[in-house]
């Protein structure tokens, strides 16, 4: 079984709702998730007490709300560490929280949590235990676990595993662009070996870094390796090196990004995928409405 932290790694959220204001969903490894308002909502308990709850665990599970909780959790087999997944969605990075964690605080705030009002908490427990977690939010996000991955997410996720090591100090291109290729594959364009939007992004703003001479700003950017997936052509030729920029500059990045890049240069490499059949026009606008209203990233959602 896989722990937290290796499912962590590149992973992102392919079905998503928000039915009766319960945001959840399941990411690509078809882990069942809910987000920290949607857990707190079932408790019946504000969304602050459960993100204080899943950030500070190594100091909450020694405390009586987490001793109670800790061993719910070796109850349902759970020995991670972290109680969250760190994934991607689209309005950007946030905490899922896997069903077996959801589970286990449910189950104390409906049965031995000191509040004085449990019914919230006790009602969707007997909802949630009775027809299970995981087909619940498959049930409501309109996802099958038995239909094949797309081949679109393969391809993302395969690229997102092999370059999950940029230096911490340091940005890459492709894992700044993920939202944005994310959105791309739920507007129903075809992500392959053939429609790699870093390349466009990174020559553009490449050329922006050098005329602006940002290394004298925020530093020195550098050649960093770059691997694509045997599915691609490009794995051909080896290993690449593309460059990486200081994180000092993120944040410009990310303002070129939505102010220069989305609203000037993508509608052009969006159309070049309709007329090679990449994506029929109507999703093509579609995107373009979503990618061009500025999203908020957000860790507590």
């Amino acid at each position: 079984m896989l722990s937290v932290q290796q499912r962590s790694l590149g992973l992102f959220s392919i079905a998503e709702t928000s039915n009766n204001d319960l945001p959840m969903g399941v990411l690509s490894d078809g882990t069942p998730y809910l987000t920290v308002r949607g857990l707190a909502k079932v408790c019946g308990v504000e969304h602050t007490s459960i993100l204080r709850l899943i950030q500070k665990w190594s100091e909450e599970k020694d405390k009586p709300r987490g001793v109670k909780i800790a061993e719910l959790l070796q109850a349902q087999d759970y020995h991670d560490q972290n109680l969250y997944i760190s994934a991607s969605g689209i309005h950007g990075n946030f905490y899922a929280i896997p069903d077996a964690v959801c589970m286990a605080i449910l189950e104390y705030y409906a049965f031995d949590s000191d509040k004085t009002d449990k019914e919230i908490a006790r009602t969707n427990y007997r909802i949630l235990a009775r027809s299970s977690f995981k087909l619940y939010v498959y049930t409501q996000c309109n996802y099958n676990p038995n239909q094949k991955i797309d081949d679109s997410w393969q391809a993302f996720h395969e690229r997102l595993l092999l370059n999950d090591n940029i230096p911490i100090n340091y940005f890459s291109i492709f894992k700044e662009l993920s939202t944005v290729i994310v959105n791309m594959i739920r507007g129903g364009c075809k992500i392959d070996d053939t429609t790699v939007p870093d390349i466009s992004v990174g020559q553009i703003w490449s050329r922006y870094w050098v005329q602006n001479k940002f290394d004298e700003s925020y530093g020195s950017r550098c050649k960093f390796p770059h691997v694509y997936p045997d599915t691609f052509r490009q794995s051909s030729g080896g290993e690449y090196e593309a460059w990486i920029y200081p994180a000092d500059a993120l944040g410009v990045f990310r303002k070129w990004l939505y102010e220069i890049y989305l609203m000037e240069k993508f509608p052009k490499y969006l159309n070049t995928k309709v007329t090679r059949g990449a994506i029929i026009a109507p999703d093509a606008t579609k995107l373009l409405d979503v990618l061009q209203k500025p999203g908020q990233i957000s860790q507590n959602s």
